[in-house]
């Protein structure tokens, strides 16, 4: 097993013995995806762990209408599927696809139950992961429930530096382009933003 595996959040100062013993027992595999790539469907089974070693991948989710929202970009290293794995419903209510060339180690549910309960912490780590990634959740539908479009652009730019792809924005925004563009205008004929080579950024006091 590849030594990289035990410097990821997941499984760092972990027993080696008691994973690669468990991992042996209970196989599980390497797959790499290509940029654009869907990893999972929405709706669909959820019986293993992801872990991203490679490269990024992004997750949305699609209402019934079709309208689609961005909830994350998530880079190596990073788990997917924390939340899923372990629910009543066990399957996936968000579609992940590949942001770049990326590669991912799968691993069987079984093998994550029996690696928790006999490594202590590596469950407390897998305890770790999952409350960050609820808490992030939190505050992202905390930013579309009661945030305004304009407010979600500021806190964007201050993520990010800046808006540079119009197109891109939007989409990790979740809003039409069109939207996007008049409340940027807004925004600039405010003097809250303003136009630079490197894209629109916060107005400088």
């Amino acid at each position: 097993m590849n030594n990289d595996i035990y410097e990821m959040p997941l499984f760092k100062g972990g027993n080696k013995d008691t994973i690669e013993k468990i991992m042996h027992d209970f196989p599980s595999r390497y797959v790499q995806y290509k940029k654009g790539d869907t990893i999972a469907m929405q709706g669909s089974a959820c019986r293993s762990l992801y872990i991203l070693c490679e490269g990024s991948v992004y997750a949305k989710m699609i209402s019934e209408e079709g309208k689609e929202l961005t909830l994350d970009t998530l880079s190596a290293p990073d788990v997917l599927a924390s939340s899923f794995i372990f629910s009543t419903e066990g399957i996936f209510p968000i579609t992940i696809l590949a942001n770049s060339n990326c590669s991912l180690w799968i691993v069987n549910k079984e093998s994550i139950l029996r690696i928790i309960k006999e490594d202590s912490l590596v469950m407390r780590n897998y305890l770790t992961v999952i409350s960050d990634h609820s808490v992030f959740l939190s505050k992202r539908l905390n930013e579309f429930a009661l945030q305004t479009l304009s407010s979600r652009i500021i806190s964007y730019i201050q993520q990010n530096g800046a808006i540079q792809n119009l197109q891109e924005a939007a989409f990790i925004l979740g809003v039409a382009r069109p939207s996007l563009s008049r409340a940027i205008l807004q925004l600039v004929n405010q003097g809250l933003l303003q136009k630079e080579n490197k894209g629109y950024t916060l107005t400088k006091d």
